[in-house]
């Protein structure tokens, strides 16, 4: 049964694509840039020294590395999250959301929060390193609300899955 979206269907689907589209974006650039950063420290610090500037770069290049690495994989978890939530939708607006791909989707989504939240928290003990040795302030901070958000998924898988059984239990006896 196809039915049209309804509009927060079709709003969450707009931003879906989008989310989905500038995660892959500025994930792809964050990558690269933490690449060109690896690769082209040595001449940063060549160029730092002649300014005098060693104290304050000196070692700085693995952490930097690392948090804006960091941040590109956030970043990709994130187009997972959104590549997975927009199949759900599609489920949902063809009308039989209670599948098992949707009930294993959305348990996905919640790993992948997980993992968003696992590496933030490692990016984050990375940014505090920089902190730690120059004037530039960390912003990952610890988040309950990803915590509550995965939570959510994994509930919400489960009520699919129950879902899609008792529909299956009740076409049985029909």
């Amino acid at each position: 049964m196809v039915t049209s979206p309804s509009f927060p269907l079709a709003t969450s689907r707009i931003v879906c694509v989008v989310g989905l589209s500038l995660c892959i974006v500025v994930a792809v650039g964050l990558g690269l840039i933490s690449a060109a950063l690896a690769i082209g420290w040595p001449h940063i610090l060549i160029e730092a020294t002649e300014k005098g500037m060693t104290a304050k770069v000196a070692g700085l290049q693995p952490w930097l590395s690392l948090v804006i690495a960091g941040a590109a994989v956030i970043l990709a978890l994130t187009a997972a999250v959104f590549s997975n939530l927009l199949t759900v939708l599609d489920g949902v607006s063809h009308g039989n959301p209670f599948t098992v791909g949707n009930s294993l989707r959305l348990r996905r989504i919640g790993w992948i929060i997980l993992g968003i939240q696992a590496t933030g928290f490692v990016t984050g003990l990375a940014g505090h390193a920089i902190a730690n040795r120059t004037d530039i302030g960390s912003g990952f901070e610890f988040s309950f609300t990803g915590l509550l958000a995965a939570l959510l998924a994994f509930v919400l898988a489960e009520v699919f899955e129950q879902a899609r059984r008792l529909r299956d239990d009740l076409e049985g006896t029909v």
